[in-house]
């Protein structure tokens, strides 16, 4: 027996309920209670903050920025960092959506003469997927993943002023195109490519230890995983944050800080909801931005202890978060845990490596 498009009938159920999963989790960017908004977007996983020190803080990182994270979270705080600088980060992410799922994080940062450059790599993928009939025969195997590739640059307007601009690549690859094309009968896709740029500034303001970040991100066309599809629009982001440090001795530093985030994707619907109903759309943007809080101590350079609080309210991502580390001269291991964000069990935690040359 064959169906339409020549393809046993029991292989053509098996290989639609493929191509819907993947469409599930990636083209509607995990619309499960996590992202909010941001389900709106292609590339969610543009959003998935990196680092376990930042993961820590509950990622409120934005007017810190003082390592190789600078490069995900404000490019300008590369303007303020006059040492190399590397990180590593490795993340079993969301294992209670999907076990295999995994995320990984690689940066640097290097002063030249004019300022301070680096980039860095995100890769996050499902695991290897395998593909079954009824009768246990294998279809297909393949691994889904998304890629950015970024290169940034900071520097200095003023002494306490700093700006910064970073340019990415994306590759967000779904299914192979020949699953495409026996499915929907569609000559390539199966796999999205985009570009996109990033801007920021930090201030570090006339009231000793207390800094300004703000960033702009992921400003570029949208995704489209079908040669005829339409696209989805990439997760604009908007993050706004302050940090105090509240003492800075050689023995012991104690900085807060305070972020918050804000998805443009559907910002238009928003504002013409304030129209309507400025009450209601004013209640919906503030419970739609993510809203985060974090503490940072140091102990003699040595061991960093920190704490968080964050709040997505429209995406049901509400709770503590916490972690720690350890610092041998340059050396840096960190440990970072938000599972407590999200409504189902899963572990989450991030584990990362930095190291600062001639630290």
């Amino acid at each position: 027996m064959r169906c339409k498009f020549n393809l046993p009938c029991q292989r053509q159920v098996v290989l639609w309920r493929l191509l819907l999963v993947f469409i599930f989790l990636f083209l509607s960017g995990f619309n499960s209670p996590s992202f909010s908004g941001a389900s709106q977007s292609g590339a969610v996983f543009l959003i998935i903050f990196p680092g376990a020190r930042p993961t820590g803080m509950a990622a409120a990182f934005s007017a810190i920025a003082d390592d190789a994270l600078a490069t995900y979270y404000n490019d300008a705080g590369l303007a303020f960092q006059d040492k190399s600088d590397a990180a590593l980060q490795h993340a079993n992410w969301l294992s209670g959506l999907y076990p295999g799922m995994y995320y990984e994080f690689a940066g640097f940062v290097h002063p030249i003469e004019t300022g301070v450059i680096g980039g860095h790599i995100i890769y996050l993928t499902t695991g290897e997927t395998q593909a079954v009939d009824p009768y246990g025969r294998e279809i297909a195997k393949f691994t889904s993943f998304d890629l950015s590739v970024k290169a940034s640059y900071g520097t200095k307007l003023r002494e306490n002023l700093g700006v910064g601009v970073g340019v990415k690549f994306i590759y967000c690859y779904l299914v192979p195109s020949w699953i495409i094309w026996e499915v929907l009968q569609e000559k390539g896709g199966g796999y999205g490519i985009s570009w996109a740029f990033d801007f920021s500034t930090m201030y570090k303001t006339k009231v000793r230890g207390l800094t300004l970040g703000l960033s702009l991100q992921n400003l570029g066309p949208g995704l489209s995983y079908l040669d005829t599809g339409e696209s989805d629009p990439l997760p604009w982001t908007l993050r706004f944050g302050t940090t105090y440090k509240i003492f800075d001795t050689k023995l012991h530093r104690l900085t807060t800080s305070v972020e918050l985030t804000k998805i443009l994707v559907g910002l238009d619907q928003d504002f013409k909801d304030m129209r309507e109903n400025f009450e209601k759309g004013i209640e919906f943007i503030y419970k739609d931005t993510w809203k985060a809080i974090g503490v940072e101590y140091l102990y003699y350079n040595f061991i960093a202890l920190r704490a968080g609080y964050f709040w997505d309210t429209a995406g049901h991502r509400e709770g503590l978060t916490f972690g720690g580390g350890i610092h041998i001269r340059g050396l840096r291991f960190d440990i970072g845990v938000d599972s407590e964000l999200y409504e189902f069990d899963t572990s989450n935690y991030r584990f990362s490596l930095n190291y600062l040359f001639g630290g």
